[in-house]
């Protein structure tokens, strides 16, 4: 039996559907039977909250591989509230599946902060936002466990129906300008993380980056989403957008969002057989249809 925290998120409900197509048990867990609703039907379906210990014990019975997505992404929320649910919701979860013969968690490239040169699994963990802290922490709990791990540090995941890019887009679409800079962004399509955390279930052990196969221009990805937009991309010196960002209360929000980012997945392609899929120009495009069709209901309920 395969567990899967975090199943009626956007990944975990991405990723359920793909096991049970693959023909594997799943049970999802969810905090509540109003979240559960959100899941593929043929999924079993469990109670429970990773803060609240004693709610994992029926979870977990039976369960030989756990996929550990539940978390909170936030750049703005207090250290303490991510570290209570990224770390120590994971060190709950850990304590309760000693006798799991697999782990997989969904970390992320966070940990690494901003990337000079380029990342491989052995670059040094110095994460800059308490999120990425967060991460680093419950990837420590998960090595030190005892328990056979797979450990994906997860680029950012863009793709139709990912609620993180409603507000990148939206900020796009009312004009916010793009920042001159020589950046790289790297990002990971939702069908590539599905990808990887499937293969992760049979394959693989140890720390792996997943990203698409390579990193692109910060500018050149923002003017991409903006024509899709149907704007014409406005470009200032990255000061004056700073100086713009801090005046909005978004200075540590747009700090992230531009970080250097280059993160090399020859080891995930190498032991996973993972391989990226889906072609950037048009999965943005199909990305931008969604947002916007999204917005359009919104607006006329």
């Amino acid at each position: 039996m395969l567990l899967v925290t975090g199943a009626s998120g956007f990944v975990g409900r991405n990723v359920v559907q793909s096991l049970l197509e693959k023909g594997h048990k799943v049970r999802a867990l969810c905090m509540n039977r109003k979240e559960a609703e959100k899941v593929p039907k043929k999924a079993e379906i469990a109670i429970g909250d990773i803060t609240k210990p004693q709610t994992l014990i029926s979870p977990l019975r039976n369960v030989d591989t756990v996929i550990h997505l539940a978390g909170l992404v936030s750049y703005t929320m207090p250290r303490e509230e991510l570290f209570r649910i990224n770390a120590i919701g994971t060190r709950n979860l850990l304590d309760h599946c000693k006798s799991a013969k697999k782990f997989i968690f969904a970390s992320s490239v966070s940990v690494y902060g901003e990337i000079k040169g380029e990342a491989d699994e052995g670059y040094p963990l110095t994460p800059k936002t308490p999120y990425g802290e967060s991460k680093r922490m419950a990837e420590k709990y998960i090595i030190d466990s005892g328990i056979p791990y797979t450990i994906l540090r997860i680029a950012p995941i863009y793709g139709k129906g990912s609620p993180n890019w409603m507000k990148n887009l939206s900020l796009m679409e009312r004009g916010f300008p793009i920042p001159r800079t020589r950046k790289l962004t790297h990002v990971t399509h939702i069908s590539s993380a599905v990808q990887a955390f499937v293969k992760a279930v049979e394959k693989g052990s140890g720390v792996y980056n997943i990203a698409e196969k390579d990193p692109v221009p910060f500018v050149t990805f923002a003017e991409i989403l903006m024509r899709a937009l149907g704007k014409n991309p406005r470009k200032l010196p990255s000061f004056m957008v700073g100086i713009m960002a801090r005046t909005a209360g978004m200075k540590n929000y747009l700090d992230v969002l531009t970080i250097n980012r280059h993160y090399v997945i020859r080891k995930a392609e190498r032991e996973l057989g993972y391989e990226p899929v889906g072609n950037f120009e048009e999965e943005v495009k199909q990305m931008v249809y969604w947002y916007k069709k999204l917005r359009t209901m919104t607006v006329l309920r």
